[in-house]
């Protein structure tokens, strides 16, 4: 449950009865003690990281400011900043590096990926560059004509004008384009998701989590998108991810895990901190950038709980970092079995996932969610995770038959 507001949404008129949460954006009227300042009050603005004791909240500058109750004058809930292009195009290159498939290439500003043919994100060209365009399809169509493939796109608002698509100069008949369900890209500041997660299940009664740098069959059997599905043919695009230039230092392996690794991490109750990794964890330098093509790079590691000898919740997690150098923690996968629902394995996981990445430099979680799947938003809103920008998958057909849906991400 998200902490109590304590009344603080009362302390101004313009709150119109919002709750203060923990991850939203406000501003703070403070009163001033004696000789601090010529005025009485000074305002702090920033994101609540905390509200009970004491209300903190954390400014851009990442101080954090602690506000006792009694010094609070006017406390008003701001809506989220307005997000900029270049804020969605810095998330969506750090995604597509983190699920590159087996093969990827930079053309015409689009970052084309191939080599899984099973996910919803599977063989699709993503807008990653300002000079992408729908209007100039003829590099990117022909790339995947190459390898026997459909022109597969990824229209991210406002970054590109899906409705103008051209190809050999002339305008794609819209009869040709099958258009995927919406999707929403999701973030949150990962110390206020971790404390949303230590609210809702304490460390101390938490299942152990282990972090693995591949997923065990018994994983893929487990996810709804693998399942069914050989080992051996999905478990390559799984363990994919890219980066700009240098993004990976020398000690980090394939698969985010140091060369010298013999087993996997263990996160639990007995941990050091709470919900972290444990000393010997899956990777220990930050991801720093320097630019340029995408190539080798990346972390990524598998959670996965187990009560009672069964398999009972997974998740994926991969750190990379667009050209804004910024590292992001990618959360996907997440899948709890039926018989073990309604036990906050969802929110375990994804904690152990975020808190991996913070160890990493990750201070920023994503994933992606349905825009019509109500109950994973309401599940992800919980931990503070709120709509960044949206997309839909486009696919341009030479027939009538369109491509197969695809499942619901995870």
């Amino acid at each position: 449950m998200a902490e109590q507001d304590r009344g603080l949404a009362d302390r101004s008129r313009w709150n119109a009865g919002r709750r203060v949460e923990v991850g939203e954006r406000v501003v703070v009227r403070r009163h001033l003690e004696a000789g601090q300042s010529s005025h009485l009050y000074t305002d702090v603005m920033g994101h609540v990281i905390a509200l009970d004791p004491e209300l903190v909240v954390r400014r851009e500058s990442g101080e954090e400011v602690r506000i006792p109750d009694p010094d609070i004058a006017v406390l008003k809930v701001l809506p989220p900043r307005p997000v900029r292009a270049r804020d969605i195009r810095a998330h969506e290159y750090a995604g597509a590096l983190a699920w590159p498939g087996t093969e990827f290439e930079l053309v015409d500003g689009w970052f084309c990926r191939a080599g899984d043919d099973w996910s919803y994100r599977g063989n699709s060209a993503v807008p990653v560059l300002p000079w992408a365009s729908c209007g100039e399809l003829d590099g990117v169509r022909d790339w995947y004509a190459a390898r026997g493939l459909p022109l597969r796109l990824v229209a991210v608002d406002r970054l590109v004008d899906a409705d103008r698509m051209m190809l050999d100069g002339v305008p794609v008949d819209h009869s040709r384009v099958r258009a995927d369900r919406e999707l929403l890209l999701c973030t949150a500041d990962s110390r206020e998701l971790l404390a949303r997660v230590d609210a809702t299940v304490p460390a101390d009664a938490r299942p152990e989590v282990v972090l693995a740098d591949s997923p065990d069959d018994d994983w893929l059997a487990l996810y709804h998108a693998t399942a069914g599905l050989d080992p051996e043919r999905v478990r390559p695009a799984m363990l994919a991810t890219a980066g700009l230039g240098g993004t990976a230092p020398d000690s980090v392996g394939p698969g985010g895990v140091g060369p010298d690794s013999t087993a996997p991490d263990r996160v639990g109750p007995d941990s050091v901190g709470t919900d972290s990794v444990g000393p010997d964890s899956v990777g220990t330098e930050s991801v720093r950038p320097v630019g340029g093509e995408p190539g080798p790079g990346g972390h990524v590691v598998f959670a996965r709980v187990e009560h009672g000898g069964d398999l009972a919740a997974i998740a994926r997690g991969a750190v990379t970092a667009g050209p804004d150098g910024a590292p992001r923690i990618a959360v996907s996968c997440v899948q709890t079995a039926d018989a073990h629902r309604r036990r906050g394995l969802a929110e375990v996981v994804t904690g152990a996932l975020v808190d991996w990445g913070r160890s990493l430099g990750a201070e920023e979680c994503h994933l992606h969610v349905f825009a019509d799947n109500s109950a994973g938003r309401g599940l992800w809103a919980k931990l503070g995770l709120a709509p960044h920008h949206s997309m839909r998958h486009l696919v341009v057909v030479e027939g009538s038959t369109p491509r197969s849906a695809r499942s619901d991400p995870g």
